[in-house]
């Protein structure tokens, strides 16, 4: 081996520590959401990592981007439980519980995410960015799934009939179902495809 193979080597190994390095601190954040701990910082993680305080700001310049990336981490981990896998495809009965069993999944999945997303967005401008896209892409996705519906329509009625569903489709609102309501997850996958049919038929 010569020395510049030896000097990548390090250098590789160098890299793929400080990967597992960030990647353990955001799954520390990610933690402390599930325990709503909604404002978490570089200190709290930093007890709870065991990496020291120099060695996160060697890694983050400050808590909003500490928050960005474990939020970005979070979706990442989740992207599988939001995929439809033939979207668009099917009798609309079909696709009205795949849907909505769908966003079901991820919401338990990424409920402890979006509470620390929509309490951290007022005051972090990229955590803002974050959910500004999130919600355009949940917005594309029911879009996508209903276009035949959607294609149906004409005019303003078209958009407020995508407006309605993208609405009541949303993690927020299912938060809403959930938290303030106190439904079940059965009760409220009830009243969402209820709402749906009655939308799209």
């Amino acid at each position: 081996m010569t020395d510049v193979d030896g000097a990548e080597i390090a250098t590789d190994g160098r890299v793929a520590r400080r990967q597992r390095n960030i990647d353990a601190v955001l799954d520390v954040v990610i933690e402390l959401f599930a325990e709503d701990a909604m404002f978490p910082t570089i200190e709290q993680v930093s007890l709870r990592s065991g990496l020291s305080l120099r060695s996160l700001y060697r890694y983050f310049a400050d808590p909003g981007e500490l928050l960005e990336a474990a939020l970005t981490r979070s979706a990442q981990q989740e992207r599988e439980a939001s995929r439809l896998h033939h979207i668009g495809k099917g009798p609309l009965d079909g696709r009205i519980d795949d849907f909505v069993d769908m966003r079901l999944r991820l919401y338990e999945s990424r409920a402890p995410a979006l509470r620390a997303t929509l309490a951290n967005a007022a005051r972090h401008a990229r955590v803002r960015d974050v959910l500004a896209a999130r919600r355009v892409d949940m917005r594309l996705q029911f879009e996508q799934q209903f276009e035949r519906e959607l294609s149906a329509r004409k005019g303003a009625d078209r958009e407020h009939v995508a407006a309605a569903g993208d609405l009541m489709t949303q993690l927020e609102s299912i938060d809403y179902l959930r938290r303030h309501r106190q439904l079940t997850t059965e009760e409220a996958r009830g009243s969402m495809t209820t709402a749906l049919r009655a939308l799209l038929a």
